[in-house]
C-alpha cells in the first residue's frame, strides 16, 4: 500500500491548535514557525520526486536546512542542493495568521515580513547568483473581505490585495544579474477554514476588495508547475524543434572528444 503524502489539512492540524487572538507574541511565533516546517515538509513531498535530495526529506528531516550564504550558513525552509549546482532551488515560507487587533486587517506584518525576505533574496544571491528562490506567503482567506469600498487609498483594498501588491516590488528577478534582493517568483496562499489552498501570484492583477475567482489561482498541482518552470527556465530553458512540438529541458550533455 502506497503510503498518502501529507497535504496542507495534516500540515496545519500538525502544527498544533492555533493560539487564540489574545495569546501572547512568543506564542503565536511559536505557531508560526511550527505551522512554517509543517507547511515546508508539503511542498518538499510534492517536488521530490524530480529534486532528488530535496530537504525536508521524507521523514520530516532536515527541517530549515542550512545553504551557504555571503554571510555564512541560513536556513530554508525547503532546500534543494546539489554538489554541481551549490544552491538550485530554496523555498522560503511565511505564515500571516492574526489580524491586527486595531485595525482588523493583516496588513500590519507585512513590512517585516518584506524586510526579512529582501534581506534573505540578498544574502542568497550575492553568494549564488543562479539560485532559484520562492517566497509563498500564506494568509487566511478572510483577509479577502476586509476592504472596504467607501475609503480611499490601501483602506479601499482588502488585506490580500494589499498583499499582492506589496510583495511584488520583490518578485519578477529573471536574470541572474537581476536584483539581488528579489526573488525569482512571489505566490500568496490563501487558506480557508477547512485548510483549502489556492494560490496567487503576485505578478498577476489582484480583484481590490473580493475573494479571487478560480481562474485567477493555481491549484497547488499547478504552483508546482510554475516553481519547475521557473527552475528549468534559469537551468535549461525548454527548447522545441522544428517538427517537434514537445519541450526539452534535459541539459545538452555532450561526451568529451578525445584530442587530437
Amino acid at each position: 500500500m502506497v503510503k498518502k503524502k501529507p497535504g496542507f489539512e495534516e500540515a496545519f492540524a500538525n502544527a498544533g491548535v492555533k493560539p487564540p487572538n489574545a495569546a501572547t507574541r512568543a506564542q503565536k511565533k511559536n505557531y508560526a514557525e511550527a505551522l512554517s516546517r509543517q507547511i515546508a515538509r508539503v511542498f518538499a513531498d510534492q517536488l521530490r520526486v524530480r529534486y532528488k535530495g530535496i530537504l525536508p526529506d521524507a521523514e520530516g528531516k532536515g527541517q530549515e536546512s542550512r545553504a551557504r550564504t555571503s554571510k555564512g550558513f541560513k536556513k530554508l525552509d525547503v532546500n534543494y542542493s546539489t554538489i554541481d549546482l551549490g544552491l538550485a532551488l530554496g523555498i522560503s515560507i511565511k505564515t500571516i495568521n492574526y489580524a491586527d487587533a486595531a485595525s482588523k486587517r493583516f496588513t500590519k506584518n507585512y513590512s517585516r515580513n518584506e524586510n526579512e525576505l529582501r534581506a534573505e533574496a540578498t544574502d542568497y544571491h550575492k553568494r549564488q547568483p543562479w539560485a532559484v528562490l520562492i517566497a509563498i506567503i500564506f494568509l487566511p482567506m478572510s483577509s479577502c473581505d476586509d476592504g472596504n469600498s467607501a475609503a480611499k487609498g490601501e483602506q479601499g483594498a482588502s488585506s490580500f490585495g494589499s498583499a499582492a501588491r506589496f510583495f511584488r516590488n520583490i518578485a519578477g528577478r529573471q536574470r541572474t544579474d537581476g536584483p539581488l534582493d528579489q526573488f525569482e517568483k512571489v505566490f500568496i496562499a490563501l487558506h480557508d477554514d477547512q485548510q483549502r489552498v489556492v494560490f496567487f501570484d503576485v505578478e498577476k492583477n489582484p480583484p481590490k476588495a473580493r475573494r479571487p475567482r478560480t481562474d485567477e489561482t493555481l491549484t497547488f498541482e499547478k504552483l508546482i508547475d510554475a516553481i519547475e518552470a521557473t527552475y528549468d527556465e534559469r537551468n535549461s530553458p525548454p527548447f522545441k524543434w522544428a517538427d517537434d512540438d514537445t519541450p526539452v529541458t534535459e541539459p545538452l550533455d555532450l561526451p568529451d572528444e578525445p584530442e587530437d
